[in-house]
């Protein structure tokens, strides 16, 4: 068997190198400005119904 390209080793650890940093540049990006605070919603947890207690 012949050993692979270096050219080949090389696109592929680019390729990767590539996703690494859209994802790393995504993620900021969706935390800066992906959820902002809307100080009229109320939070999720407010909005969940509690569970009235078990009668004795």
């Amino acid at each position: 068997m012949d050993k692979t390209p270096k050219t080949a080793i090389r696109g592929m650890m680019s390729y990767v190198l590539a996703l690494l940093v859209l994802g790393i540049v995504a993620g900021a990006v969706y935390t800066l400005y992906g959820h902002p605070a809307d100080p009229s919603e109320q939070p999720a947890a407010e909005t969940i119904p509690q569970k009235a207690p078990a009668p004795q």
